[in-house]
């Protein structure tokens, strides 16, 4: 199969599964949220108002405990947790299928080896727990310490400790289609492996690459969230962690304001439904067996021309008595 064949059927599905466009749909408007945030809020983040204000006309969402409009402060977490939700789902692709791809062409029982040794040691180090470790880190060093690259060291530390699962499925999948004729053929021809990689093997492998990229995506934002939210990240920037951090430390949930809790998971919930809903596309692009084949009936018009006539032949004898 061609490369640009691969690459339009993958534009056709785009263009025509609902799931898909449902689901990009839905991920852009939190998309939406979050950058109209970054340059716009209905009121200044730093605003305050009477406290703990139920929703109203003026706060549609209310007020926090601070007295700070909850729909402004959501607004303006967003974005920061989305950006740092794909770096790390794209880290988590790219990691992955390079290794997987590597290993699974070159093959040999060293390099199986040496991978199964790399993701045995990512999958027992826990993305989230690494966060914790180096917490003292940005204890001694938040005051100094630039914002943007706490958020590097975030996206790295997930990603070393979550491309591993990924892998060896790429990997298995890439051992089976080095095995099939034409891939046997290109290097009987001495078609140079990495046009073998790129042209023919990777295109067969993109949807699991896709979706690790949508795993590594609600991930990174959950983890974010969790490390934030454990007060393990500094807590004078908004994010949506941030949000759930000060939520929970003022009780929110004991004094029933639903309204500053329903502000800070909007987004999540909004992100979570897009992504699965894309999955759901991406999983009927991966195996079309799971789409639903309605059968096309089209009507035969019988024409009986006026000439002929029909004729009602009665039944001779009785059937009944005919045993």
């Amino acid at each position: 199969m061609k490369v640009s064949k691969y690459y339009n059927r993958i534009r056709k599905t785009l263009l025509n599964n609902k799931f898909i466009l449902a689901g990009l749909v839905i991920i852009l408007v939190d998309f939406a949220i979050g950058i109209v945030g970054a340059f716009w809020t209905p009121y200044p983040v730093s605003e305050t108002f009477g406290i703990s204000l139920p929703p109203s006309s003026a706060h549609i969402l209310g007020t926090d405990e601070f007295g700070h409009d909850v729909l402004s402060v959501m607004m303006a977490s967003t974005l920061t947790s989305l950006i740092v939700g794909i770096s790390v789902g794209a880290s988590i692709a790219i990691i992955s299928t390079l290794i997987g791809l590597s290993g699974g062409y070159y093959g040999g029982k060293i390099s199986g080896v040496i991978i199964d040794i790399l993701t045995i040691t990512a999958l027992t180090i826990p993305g989230v727990i690494l966060l914790v470790i180096i917490e003292a880190y940005f204890r001694a060093a938040s005051s100094t310490i630039n914002i943007t690259l706490s958020y590097i060291i975030v996206v790295i530390g997930l990603a070393i400790t979550s491309w591993a699962f990924g892998a060896k499925q790429i990997r298995a999948q890439v051992l089976s289609i080095s095995k099939r004729d034409y891939i046997i053929a290109s290097r009987l021809i001495g078609e140079k492996s990495w046009r073998i990689i790129f042209n023919q093997i990777l295109p067969s492998i993109l949807p699991l690459t896709v979706a690790q990229f949508l795993f590594g995506v609600l991930y990174g934002i959950l983890s974010l969230i969790t490390a934030e939210f454990w007060g393990v990240l500094p807590t004078n920037i908004n994010n949506l962690g941030t949000m759930l951090f000060f939520i929970s430390s003022n009780g929110a949930y004991l004094s029933n304001q639903w309204w500053w809790i329903l502000g800070a998971i909007i987004p999540i919930m909004i992100l979570g439904a897009g992504l699965g809903i894309l999955n759901i596309g991406i999983d009927e692009f991966i195996d079309p067996r799971l789409k639903e084949v309605k059968p096309k009936v089209i009507p035969e018009k019988i024409v009986i021309p006026e000439e002929q006539e029909i004729i009602e032949v009665p039944m001779l004898g009785n059937y009944k008595n005919r045993k």
